[in-house]
């Protein structure tokens, strides 16, 4: 990030809102910028400067006149109009250091009217501007409510998940569901998948910012400024984050759908999204990771950092030893396919109960003998074609 630059920046507004030579001076720190109030003028005295620029956080404070505001909203106040390279510098600066107790307050008082509102993401997908079209609530007994219900996700927990159409191309389009993270009305980011199955499968991420864009077009709609840009698409990746409470455990599962079916827990958008905006804010926090290679691998990482993990081979274990069958390893091997909390609870309603799943997370460094070391096996594709027949063994659990 460009320091120079920001303190020309501001040198310029003082230059036009003072004629003294006392105001005008900036007074450089290294981790700020002092100088004379350009919103109060700091009182009739020429050498007090209450005002201060902080390098860090981007932030303008002034001690005389209470004035907070960010850098790019300064800029606006005094018409100084900000390099499009430059901002996008600041934005990634304050991508990197910015954590949710930046915005603590804000959030926490449901400041919601900049986010999305629901009305125009219909509005925009009832029109031609994006690929997405007849976007509503998951109809009954159509065909998109009778695939996730034959994935095991119930009508009560289809609030936050609509269908779409995605076009492709002009002539071609394909169903999708669309995975909404919300509350109520307003939206900060959505997923959208298709309803195929193996390589065919595609994701799609759309952040606050993505949608923002959406809802623009034809609108001449107030641009965010930089922090509240950064905040909102930092948290539009973690579904349901707007719904958790955050003074009990948070169980962090990979994708918004295994989270439906664990209370007071938020959805991410795969393994490898940024952790660090959680961790940074001294949340309590367990991770549930897939039964996979890049599962076990995280759960191991997560392990030696301190964090609780859910420990996918000892509930294996515990489910045989109760189940006293004639061939344990068999059934082992079987339920030991179980990828996420999505096919558990489709194998088995309410898997949180009746498994008493709290049981199997540990952060304890010996419980690292429950991760499996993965060893890569060639695939039988028609091993895999009557999955829930193989379970029926743990269904009656």
């Amino acid at each position: 990030m460009d320091q120079k630059y920001i303190n020309d920046i501001l040198q310029k507004i003082l230059n036009k809102e003072f004629s003294s030579v006392h105001r005008r001076k900036l007074i450089s720190y290294s981790d700020r910028l002092n100088m004379c109030c350009p919103y109060c003028g700091d009182g009739k005295s020429e050498h007090k400067k209450r005002g201060n620029f902080y390098f860090n956080r981007l932030i303008y404070i002034c001690f005389n006149c209470d004035k907070k505001t960010t850098f790019d909203r300064l800029c606006k106040d005094f018409n100084e109009q900000l390099d499009p390279e430059k901002k996008l510098e600041m934005i990634e600066h304050l991508n990197s250091v910015m954590t949710y107790s930046d915005y603590e307050g804000d959030f926490v008082d449901a400041k919601f009217e900049n986010l999305i509102d629901m009305t125009e993401l219909e509005r925009v997908f009832s029109q031609d501007l994006t690929p997405i079209s007849d976007f509503k609530p998951i109809q009954v007994n159509g065909g998109v409510y009778k695939y996730l219900v034959g994935r095991g996700i119930p009508p009560e927990y289809h609030k936050n998940i609509y269908q779409a159409k995605y076009w492709k191309n002009e002539d071609e389009s394909e169903w999708i569901i669309v995975l909404l993270n919300r509350r109520g009305d307003k939206v900060l980011g959505m997923q959208t998948r298709n309803l195929k199955e193996g390589k065919r499968r595609t994701f799609k991420i759309y952040n606050y910012e993505n949608l923002l864009e959406w809802i623009s077009i034809g609108k001449d709609l107030p641009e965010p400024d930089m922090s509240e840009m950064v905040i909102y698409n930092k948290l539009s990746y973690y579904f349901n984050i707007l719904n958790v409470d955050f003074m009990e455990k948070i169980t962090v599962f990979e994708g918004y759908i295994d989270s439906l079916f664990f209370p007071n827990s938020i959805g991410l958008v795969g393994v490898n999204t940024d952790y660090r905006f959680l961790e940074n804010n001294n949340l309590d926090l367990q991770y549930f990771f897939d039964n996979d290679e890049a599962g076990y691998k995280k759960s191991e990482e997560k392990l030696r950092s301190g964090y609780p993990i859910f420990l996918w081979k000892k509930l294996f274990d515990d489910i045989v030893e109760k189940k006293k069958t004639d061939d344990p390893y068999r059934l082992l091997h079987r339920i030991s396919k179980v990828k996420d909390m999505n096919k558990l609870s489709e194998l088995m309603s309410d898997p949180y109960k009746k498994l008493n799943l709290e049981t199997f997370f540990s952060s304890d460094i010996l419980d690292i003998k429950w991760i499996p070391k993965f060893r890569k096996k060639r695939i039988n594709k028609d091993d895999d074609t009557d999955y829930n027949k193989r379970f029926d063994s743990i269904k009656n659990l």
